[in-house]
């Protein structure tokens, strides 16, 4: 797998580029290569502070997390949910990034198949993406760009024998690619709905996955909560007494309202005249 096309699964940030995470790249010029991508770039007290992203980029292991989303906030900002701030430096743990907050999103590689393969920083006064690249925001004046890809993962592809050894386990572990009726009334003969209202699974046919086997048990056993419970309405909406008689209600005018409701605030002007 080419670099390129490995996924993110971490991201950091140092203040001193000798001292970058070991097995992880490090961002230290922008995008053209023609400015330092320092997040920082400030001097206290004549000593030059620094800030530089490093990232790890690697075939992630089953279940490891990869980078699927990056964004920047200002430093009050709430965290989105279920991102995480890169507050502190690795080396140092200082205050990472100035006015801003760098906050990145992973998922588990079992549940996707695209990642943020590469995060780039834009020049000064840049804020055009390069084809292909979504811009998130800015840190210290330069643009931060990632660049999402497919990645391969691990054992995915598999010959005859590891199929064969994976339908051997299928059938160690209960299931058959020959499914039987399911037959709960053992389990649910009491119950006031019926325990399997679906229809009852046929013989798979030859050279079906152990996937698509088990979506199809997992599909047949669900029962949901109000299978086979009635719909009635309360009894308390229905009315014993059909003899209603809607009353007649005349049609007023403008002026008739105004007559029928008119108030001239007497007593308030009486009351208001006897105060002193």
């Amino acid at each position: 797998m080419a670099d390129v096309d490995r996924p993110i699964t971490q991201v950091a940030i140092v203040s001193d580029p000798a001292r970058c995470v070991p097995g992880f790249t490090l961002i230290d010029r922008t995008y053209d290569r023609k400015d330092d991508a320092d997040l920082w770039r400030d001097g206290l007290f004549g000593r030059r502070v620094a800030r530089y992203l490093c990232v790890e980029k690697m075939p992630p292991p089953p279940g490891g997390d990869v980078l699927v989303d990056v964004t920047v906030i200002g430093e009050r900002d709430v965290i989105p949910a279920g991102f995480t701030c890169v507050d502190f430096t690795s080396d140092t743990r200082e205050k990472a990034v100035k006015k801003k907050m760098l906050c990145v999103r992973y998922m588990s590689s079992d549940l996707t198949n695209d990642a943020i393969c590469e995060l780039i920083l834009l020049g000064k006064g840049i804020r055009r993406p390069p084809n292909g690249y979504t811009l998130v925001g800015e840190l210290n004046g330069m643009g931060l760009c990632y660049k999402m890809a497919s990645f391969r993962k691990p054992g995915v592809q598999r010959d005859s024998h590891q199929g064969h050894a994976n339908e051997a386990s299928f059938h160690t572990q209960g299931y058959s690619t020959q499914s039987t009726p399911i037959n709960m009334s053992s389990l649910g003969s009491s119950l006031p709905y019926n325990p399997n209202p679906y229809k009852k699974n046929g013989p798979l046919e030859r050279g079906t996955s152990f996937t698509e086997a088990a979506n199809a048990l997992q599909v047949h056993q669900t029962i949901t909560a109000l299978q086979g419970l009635p719909f009635e309405l309360n009894r308390k909406v229905f009315s014993d007494d059909l003899n209603i008689t809607i009353p007649q209600i005349p049609y007023k005018t403008i002026m008739d309202i105004e007559n029928q409701y008119k108030y001239d605030f007497s007593v308030e002007r009486s009351a208001a005249a006897r105060v002193p």
